[in-house]
Formats: C-alpha cells, sequence, structure tokens
C-alpha cells in the first residue's frame, strides 16, 4: 500500500471490496421500479419493513423540505472566504502534510457506503455529502432507471421532495438550463437532514439516517473542451461547496470523483484540487473528517495516489502542462509510488515526464449517461 499522510486514514481495502461485491447488477428497469417505490413512500410519508415495523419519514423530510436553501452566486461571493476571482483561485504548490487539516481517507466502495460508515462514526448531524447533481434534471435520470452517483441518491433517499419544490426548482435548474451549456453556474442547494432509508440494492433499512447534502453540478468537461476554463471552473466550485459545508456546520464529509463520469473531468485535476483545498488557509480547520467514495477501479487509484503523496508540487508541474482538449479527454492515473509517468498521447511528450494514460472507464455506477450530473 502506498505511503499515507500523517493526516491521513485508512479503511480495510478487504472491507471495502466485500462492500462493493455486495452490490447487486440491476437492470435500468428495476432501477427504475426502485425508484417508483422511493417516491411513492416520500409522498406518503412513511415505510414498513417485513416484520410489520413501521418507520416514519414525515417528520423529517418537512424539516428537509422546509430548510433546504439555495445559495446563489452573489451569495457566495460575498462570504468572507469567496473574494477571489474565477482566475485568481489557483492555489500555490507549497501545501504538504505539514498543515492541521481533517483526516481523510481514499476509499473504493459506494457514496451510500461511505456515508452510512461515517454516520456510525461520527453521528448524522456531522457527516454532509455531495451530491454530483445534474444541472438540469432534479435526481438526474433516477425515475428512467438510469444509473450514477446522484441517481443512487435519490432512488435511496428522500432529496427528491427538497429538490423539486417550486422555490428551489426555478432559481436552480430552471436557472441553468438558460445558463452557459457545460459551464452551469455556482448555484448549489443545502438540504439539511435528508433521510436516507434504502441501501445501493434498494432494499429497505430497518434504520433510516440523515446527512446534509449539497447538490451541485461539476462543469461539463466534454462539452467546454478548455483546460484552463474547466480547471478555473472546478476550483471555484469546489471552493464554494466545501464553503456550504462548513457554514451548514457539517464537519465530516462524503466527497468523490466529483464530474469524473459522463462530464469527463480529469480524475487526477480533481484529486489534486480537493487537496488543495483542503490542505488551505481556509479550511485547514474546518473538517474532522473526509471520505472520498470512488467506485471505479482506476479513478479509485489516482484519488488514493494523490492523497498519499508527499509534496503535491511535482503533480502540479505535470497538470500545468496537460491539455484535455488535446488528449480527448482520457484520465491520468499514476505509477507505483509517488512519482507519475505518461506515454502516449497526441502530444509530445518528453519521456519519463508525468502521467500514464488510461481510457475513461466509468464503472457500475457511472455507466448511464442520460443522469446529466457526473
Amino acid at each position: 500500500m502506498a505511503s499515507q499522510l500523517p493526516n491521513t486514514t485508512t479503511t480495510s481495502e478487504q472491507i471495502d471490496f466485500e462492500d462493493a461485491s455486495s452490490l447487486i447488477s440491476l437492470s435500468r428497469d428495476q432501477r427504475a421500479r426502485i425508484a417508483e417505490d422511493t417516491l411513492n413512500k416520500i409522498k406518503a410519508g412513511w415505510y414498513c419493513l417485513h416484520g410489520g415495523s413501521r418507520i416514519n419519514l414525515a417528520d423529517d423530510i418537512t424539516f428537509c423540505k422546509d430548510n433546504s436553501v439555495l445559495y446563489t452566486e452573489d451569495d457566495l461571493q460575498n462570504t468572507t472566504k469567496i473574494t477571489l476571482n474565477v482566475d485568481e483561485t489557483a492555489i500555490t504548490s507549497s501545501t504538504t502534510a505539514t498543515c492541521a487539516c481533517a483526516k481523510t481517507e481514499v476509499r473504493h466502495c459506494t457514496t451510500l457506503q461511505a456515508a452510512q460508515a461515517l454516520v456510525a462514526e461520527m453521528g448524522e448531524d456531522r457527516v454532509g455529502v455531495l451530491n454530483f447533481a445534474s444541472a438540469k434534471n432534479p435526481g438526474g435520470g433516477f425515475l428512467r432507471g438510469s444509473n450514477a452517483q446522484e441517481e443512487s441518491l435519490a432512488r435511496s433517499s428522500s432529496l427528491y421532495l427538497a429538490l423539486t419544490q417550486a422555490r428551489l426548482f426555478n432559481e436552480y435548474y430552471g436557472y441553468n438550463r438558460r445558463g452557459k451549456k457545460g459551464i452551469y453556474s455556482h448555484r448549489m442547494i443545502y438540504s439539511p437532514r435528508v433521510t436516507i432509508f434504502k441501501d445501493d440494492n434498494g432494499k429497505l433499512l430497518p434504520s433510516p439516517y440523515h446527512v446534509g447534502i449539497v447538490t451541485v453540478p461539476a462543469p461539463n468537461a466534454s462539452v467546454i473542451q478548455d483546460a484552463d476554463t474547466i480547471r478555473n471552473i472546478m476550483t471555484e466550485r469546489i471552493k464554494r461547496l466545501l464553503y456550504v459545508f462548513e457554514t451548514s456546520k457539517h464537519d465530516s464529509l462524503v466527497l468523490g470523483a466529483f464530474g469524473c463520469g459522463v462530464f469527463r473531468n480529469s480524475p487526477l485535476d480533481v484529486a489534486v484540487t480537493f487537496r488543495q483545498h483542503l490542505e488551505s488557509e481556509e479550511f485547514k480547520n474546518s473538517f474532522k473528517r473526509i471520505s472520498f467514495a470512488v467506485l471505479d477501479a482506476e479513478m479509485y487509484q489516482v484519488f488514493k495516489q494523490v492523497f498519499a503523496v508527499n509534496d503535491l508540487s511535482d503533480i502540479q508541474q505535470e497538470i500545468a502542462a496537460i491539455s484535455l482538449d488535446n488528449v480527448d479527454h482520457k484520465q491520468y492515473s499514476f505509477k507505483n509510488g509517488n512519482k507519475p509517468y505518461k506515454k502516449g498521447g497526441k502530444r509530445k511528450q518528453k519521456q519519463n515526464s508525468g502521467f500514464k494514460e488510461v481510457q475513461d472507464k466509468t464503472g457500475s455506477n457511472h455507466s448511464e449517461q442520460e443522469g446529466d450530473g457526473e
């Protein structure tokens, strides 16, 4: 296993393997039926277990809906931490393991598996979960049986009712539908105490648990196709979503390969950007625990290496040389050890200069294109 930073923690890879192995390969029709059942139960406000026990959901659903908040660009721009323009948000390469930032783990598991484990460890009021959201459709394509990270959250929880309120729908989904294609806006929705009452396979939980969820779209790199624009937007967006978690009093977060599915953002860029922000002056004391849930095997290796390497400066130099529009949006991972390498690609490369090229593999948690929210 790669060397770990002093501020990192590990979950047994055997446990993660067992968790991933527990996932059932569901058909689109099966997922659509699970979604319909979820919608019926959250509208009813309760469900029954096989033994006859009734689990009430109504009070928590009402609380979540009533207290969900839309953050506009101006709301976040006026905070003390969000003061930079997009072009000024690059963080210097001097961040190292010496800062007092959160204990971080990278897990090869689903968002729901990581969330349930973190709630058991830290308590549900402290846990916040990032929703890799569609900018245009609440829940992505979950009602049609699509399958990506947002769809798995929507199939398993009360989130959909919070997102479809008129007061939020028009100002978030309507606004993004009118916006510039692919970039979307920095608007995001915070929903407190979302009730999760099913697992990834659609099985009802005997005891629901609750998390705060931030719903925000990643930039669509496959549409934008300009590396500098993509990185600037992603850097600013991640900074803003971390602020929303912080101001909402969540110090234990479930994050992941945000925008690295059908939106084709580089998992290396995203992992490095998260680490830069988490170790920055703005956020190094904001969080206690961070769990990156990354189901795709190759993306998992990328995130694991980024959070194991002692110094980001070498990685950052290589990132500066990569143009996503010149490499057909291929993803990048690491050779064994802390130093990356690169070969192939359309651009002329220096020998031993950087990253290994790997084709984009979306995996079972990123298999459908209709979700719109990867």
